[in-house]
């Protein structure tokens, strides 16, 4: 799974790319990147889910569409087809291209109760209390939203403190109409595209390069040696598009 220190600010490049330049990237990164020691050796990954929250009027989403310089994202976090006991409460600050988190573990049985949680009583050992998920969670009146899932390939730098380059496949969401259940089957997952060509060599993969304050030598030519052209690409937004396009009113993604 997908680890990095609190507060570690990152520069966060996107790009879809087709299944062959997939391969071709992963094969040529290879003799300075190794596969994520989380990773499942046997499937080279992970399944990830996020359940995004958002606010009545989809501020978050609103502002990624309205390309807001500075803004947040709320969402939990787990590994695997279901919790395996913890999952993970995500605050993710961005401005531009460079973001930071803050993450907290807790015991999934204990999900539904963080959003009855008083702001004051889940501060920090460190920090403000303002920071926490819960505090923002309250402050902007803010409920799940969106259950993404995909199946997620990582790579790690073997000689930076921090790089990760990443290909997630097999995109699927589900509306969570302020639901804190976790529980799904596979079934009620929706696929980004339709079920045969999210399965097809062709299906495009999301591929993120990820770094520290600094873009290294080696990000700079696998960007020009494979022609990557960056896109603002969310998964969270992409997810609210078609929900929207189907007939959904906002306020019934939050309700």
């Amino acid at each position: 799974m997908e680890v990095d220190p609190n507060g570690l600010r990152r520069y966060e490049l996107k790009y879809t790319v087709p299944e062959s330049l997939a391969r071709r990237i992963r094969d040529h990164i290879q003799p300075l990147f190794s596969l994520d020691r989380h990773a499942d050796p046997a499937e080279s990954g992970y399944t990830v889910n996020n359940i995004y929250l958002d606010t009545p009027t989809l501020r978050f989403y609103y502002d990624v569409q309205f390309k807001q310089e500075t803004r947040l994202k709320l969402r939990l976090r787990y590994y695997g087809r279901s919790p395996d006991g913890s999952v993970v409460l995500e605050v993710k600050h961005r401005h531009n291209t460079v973001s930071w988190k803050r993450r907290r573990t807790v015991p999934a049985a204990q999900w539904p109760g963080v959003l009855e949680v008083p702001p004051a009583a889940a501060a920090p050992a460190h920090g403000s209390a303002s920071d926490t998920f819960e505090a923002l969670t309250h402050l902007y009146g803010a409920a799940p939203v969106l259950h993404v899932r995909y199946f997620r390939e990582p790579y790690v730098s073997d000689i930076d403190a921090y790089g990760r380059v990443t290909f997630d496949r097999a995109l699927r969401f589900r509306p969570a109409r302020g639901s804190s259940d976790l529980a799904v089957a596979e079934e009620d997952m929706v696929y980004y595209d339709d079920p045969l060509s999210a399965r097809s060599d062709d299906s495009p993969v999301i591929l993120e390069i990820k770094t520290e304050a600094f873009v290294p030598a080696w990000a700079i030519d696998l960007i020009r040696r494979f022609s990557l052209i960056q896109r603002g690409y969310s998964k969270y937004c992409y997810a609210v598009d078609r929900c929207l396009e189907g007939g959904l009113h906002p306020t019934e993604l939050v309700f």
